[in-house]
Order: C-alpha cells, then structure tokens, then sequence
C-alpha cells in the first residue's frame, strides 16, 4: 500500500451516517482507473470492471466511517455538548467539527467522572473560535495527525482508511493476485454504529464468498502482534469459524495470527443475517490504541495484507478433500 494513499484518507472527515467524503473519493479514484461504480444510496458505494469474467465472485468490503461525535446541544456558538457516535471513549484531545460553513477546531473534556462514563451521556466541546452556524446534528472527529516512525503509521482513522485505501488501489497494484475471480470493491457506512450500511451491500451485491477487510486489536494473552501479519477472527459478535475452516485458513500458505472473541465485530455480520449462504471471513490488521487519536499500524502488515487476501479468498474455493477409508 502506497503511504500517501492511505494518508490521504486518513485526513478525510468521515463520521457515522456522514461517509460522503471518503466515498466521494473512492469513487473518484476508481472512476480513473475505469471501473464501473454504483452507489446503494447513502450506504455503500461499490467497483468492478465492466467485464464480467466466466468465474466465481468474491467481494471485497471495507467500511468508510470511523467513530466521533454528534452535536446533541448548542450552549453558543463555542460550547457544544455531543454524543460519542461508535465505540469511542472520552479523551482529552482536540477534535474538528464539521458544519455547513466549514471546519472548525475545538477541544473536548474530560466527563467529571471517566470511570462511571457511558455512551448515553453527553461530553463537552470547546470551540476556538465562534461557529455561529453549528446546529445539532453537525458531526466531530479527532483532529487529523499523521506520524510515521519505525516500520509504523500513527494516526486517527486508521480503523478504518486502512482497507478503504487498499480497495482503492486493489486494481492498480494488486489486481494479478486474483485474476482467476471476478473481484468486486465495496465500502459501507454506519459499520461503527448499526451495520446498515452492510447489510443493503449483502441485499443488491451478490458474490460467492465474501472478505471483510477491517483492523483488531494487539493481544499479548493470544498472541496477536503487530508487525506479524493479518489476523482471521475465528469468533466474535460478527463471525464464528468452524475449526474445520480455521484449519484450512491456517494452510493457505501464508503467515496468519488468529483471535477469538465473544464481542465486538464487524460488517461480516450483514451477510448471514440477510439469509445468505457464501462464507465471509473477517481478515483484519492488528492496531495499538484502537478508536483513539493515536491508532498505530505496523507497515510490515499493510504489505501483508494483499497476499493474505488473496490466499484466504483462494482457499475458500478450494474443494475439501475427505479421508475415505
């Protein structure tokens, strides 16, 4: 993956319910390499090339938002109070808010009490200078910061531009590793939130099997690092793999770390829950500080990534071969 790729979408404002400025430009990269692109209204946007291969398909899907604030109260026009919008917790950092007029740079505190803190309760923004025109509804994130140091990225967003900046480059760079399949590019929004987004991919995309291409977490007690490859999450609130599958995942010929989990998820979950029958399988990265203003990525795994995918995606239509006594 091209590091400035990925920067670019790491400096791109993408809230839950508001994806429009990473789909717009997915959709702009792809339409320049000649793609065919469709959007499923506000929830995904999608690429293939216009010819059709006499194959079978696997969809490639990564999700467009990352989690951040929603505007719940307007005191004046700098003190806001908003609602954490996905699974995010209260940090003292400086954020952006987005509205109509611009872009204005604020600083959110602290809740009283860090400890007794839920989601359903509301946090305080500090504008530094006047927006007259914020209204609830208008959307924050972190302010945007781009570090590389040691082999590793270290910026918000990464959960998840990573994948968004894959899938755009899937077709320049990588599209050799399954030439076999007809490979369809899709990211979704709302996956921090509800997972719409998926599931009306997984009503108007149809496809034989399916890759959810998303990041995890480091994990000392089981053994997922950073810096030794992508991750198939055999269990969690999303994805439960049979040891059977997970047996023929691990022989697919490339190095893969494994996770187990009875929470969390991601837009794998859409899929099945739409009555549909192909196999999705969550291959993902491993980051430090997930959801903060600080997510870390080792660069040895986003080039792991491409040969991982594609050796999963072959495996999954590879026939099982049955001892016969």
């Amino acid at each position: 993956m091209e590091l400035e790729t990925l920067k670019r979408f790491c400096a791109l404002h993408s809230t839950p319910g508001d994806e429009e400025e990473v789909f717009q430009e997915l959709l702009r990269r792809w339409r320049a390499q000649g793609l065919d692109t469709a959007r499923l209204g506000s929830y995904a946007v999608t690429a293939a090339p216009g010819e059709r291969k006499k194959s079978d398909t696997v969809l490639l899907v990564a999700h467009a938002d990352s989690p951040g604030f929603i505007v719940s109260s307007v005191w004046s026009p700098t003190e806001v109070e908003v609602l954490a919008l996905g699974g995010i917790e209260p940090t003292e950092a400086d954020v952006t808010l987005k509205t109509a007029a611009g872009r204005f740079r604020g600083r959110l505190r602290l809740p009283e009490d860090p400890d007794t803190w839920t989601r359903r309760q509301p946090l305080h923004v500090t504008l530094a200078e006047p927006c007259p025109s914020v209204q609830k509804g208008d959307r924050l994130c972190w302010e945007a910061h781009w570090e590389t140091d040691g082999g590793q990225v270290v910026s918000p967003f990464l959960d998840n531009r990573i994948a968004c900046a894959l899938l755009v480059e899937w077709y320049e760079r990588h599209a050799s590793l399954l030439a076999e399949f007809n490979v369809v590019l899709a990211a979704t929004a709302m996956e921090e939130v509800n997972g719409f987004g998926a599931s009306v991919l997984a009503r108007n995309v149809r496809a034989d099997a399916v890759l959810a291409l998303d990041v995890t977490y480091e994990n000392e007690r089981q053994c997922v690092a950073m810096g030794q490859g992508p991750v198939v999450t055999l269990s969690d609130a999303s994805a439960l793999l049979s040891p059977t599958l997970r047996d023929r995942l691990l022989a697919c010929g490339v190095p893969l770390q494994t996770e187990v989990y009875n929470f969390s998820g991601t837009d794998a979950k859409a899929f099945p829950q739409q009555g549909l029958a192909m196999p999705v399988i969550p291959l993902l990265l491993p980051t430090r500080g997930n959801h903060s203003p600080r997510e870390t990525i080792a660069v040895r795994d986003l080039e792991a990534w491409p040969a991982a995918i594609a050796a999963v995606a072959r495996t999954l239509f590879m026939p099982i071969v049955q001892d016969v006594e």
